[in-house]
């Protein structure tokens, strides 16, 4: 990675004019480029700016921290190399397109070394849906209040890991609703969360238990090592993504759901179903999407297995009780040939019929 407290470059101010820089490695150029990021609101969180940094990174250590303006379509073609999945390479590849279009705003290079090679097909990626009887298990199968916080606020409500974490009492302090402040959704995006019937119980015990500095899933110690049958709870302090992992794996195991169960998936249960029910619009809001294409790719395109299961509901290729009786259609006297001209009556003649009174003239 790169060491900021090392890397020498100008500050904002002191940044000559475009098409005026003086000699600079890749690492100032980073630094530099992840500053503007967040000055002009593409990047807005640590881990953001955490991915950003170590795909320019692997691409830093691939060319030797050399000028950015010596970089070539080959050196991109090889750092890229370095991931299997095509979709990590296409995340990796927009990352690289965004720092040398910055590169070319800036007067570094007249060129984008990036968008001179092709982008890798996106793959279809498979993700476990659960069912309305499986959601059902899974809040059944909660042994503690910790379990039902995150499983409740995961199914009904929708949030993130990230989101879930970092709840505090203050996200609970307006009836009926759970709302999401910027400093805990993605991409800085605010929204309020009506709160579903099944979730109203643990709602109020928050309300009632947690301290508006507290938060909701607070981090925890075994208090009798090395049985940890103990817990200690530290309110001022957020729970782990891994905990957090753990107990979502350990509820799955108690339902008796065979497939690997985690966090993301208990949201990605709440939009299959508050998609269908809500409409594409409410559903954007409720899941705080950027865009409604990302609502309507995940949660909308593909009907679920709900839907499914009651589409092919009562279907069997043995029929219990006998088969019915067919209803034959109405079969004409004499069947057509196929070939008998059509009569219609556009652009048709009248025939003229003679008069009875015509006749031989006497």
């Amino acid at each position: 990675m790169i060491d900021r407290r090392t890397a020498s470059f100008p500050q904002a101010w002191d940044r000559p004019e475009v098409g005026c820089w003086g000699g600079m490695n890749f690492a100032q150029a980073t630094e530099l480029y992840v500053k503007d990021m967040r000055r002009y609101g593409r990047i807005n969180s640590d881990r953001t700016e955490h991915s950003y940094r170590h795909r320019l990174a692997c691409l830093q250590t691939d060319i030797g921290n050399r000028d950015p303006r010596t970089v070539g379509r080959n050196d991109i073609k090889r750092s890229l190399s370095r991931w299997d999945n095509p979709n990590t390479q296409r995340n990796a590849h927009a990352i690289f397109i965004s720092f040398f279009d910055w590169s070319m705003e800036e007067g570094l290079r007249k060129d984008n070394p990036a968008r001179q090679v092709r982008k890798a097909k996106k793959r279809e990626t498979s993700v476990y849906r659960l069912t309305r009887d499986e959601v059902v298990a899974l809040i059944d199968a909660c042994m503690t209040e910790r379990e039902e916080r995150i499983i409740l606020l995961g199914v009904c409500e929708g949030v993130r890991n990230q989101e879930l974490r970092g709840l505090r009492g203050e996200h609970f302090q307006r009836p009926g609703y759970m709302w999401v402040s910027p400093d805990i959704g993605k991409g800085k995006r605010e929204r309020w969360i009506p709160v579903l019937p099944e979730a109203g119980a643990i709602v109020e015990k928050i309300r009632a238990t947690v301290q508006p500095d507290e938060y909701v899933i607070p981090a925890r110690r075994p208090s009798n090592p090395p049985w940890n049958t103990r817990w200690r709870e530290y309110p001022e302090k957020p729970s782990s993504p891994q905990a957090v992992w753990r107990s979502v794996v350990e509820i799955a195991q108690r339902a008796g759901i065979a497939a690997h169960v985690h966090p993301h998936l208990l949201r990605h249960a709440y939009g299959d179903h508050v998609a269908k029910y809500a409409g594409l619009r409410a559903a954007q809001a409720l899941l705080g999407h950027a865009s409604v294409d990302t609502t309507a790719s995940t949660y909308v395109d593909k009907p679920g297995l709900d839907e499914l299961s009651i589409s092919v509901h009562g279907f069997q290729w043995r029929p219990t009780g006998g088969y019915p009786p067919v209803e034959h259609p109405e079969t004409p006297v004499e069947a057509t040939t196929g070939i008998e001209p059509v009569q219609s009556d556009i652009g048709s003649v009248e025939p003229k019929v003679e008069d009875e009174d015509e006749g031989e003239p006497s």
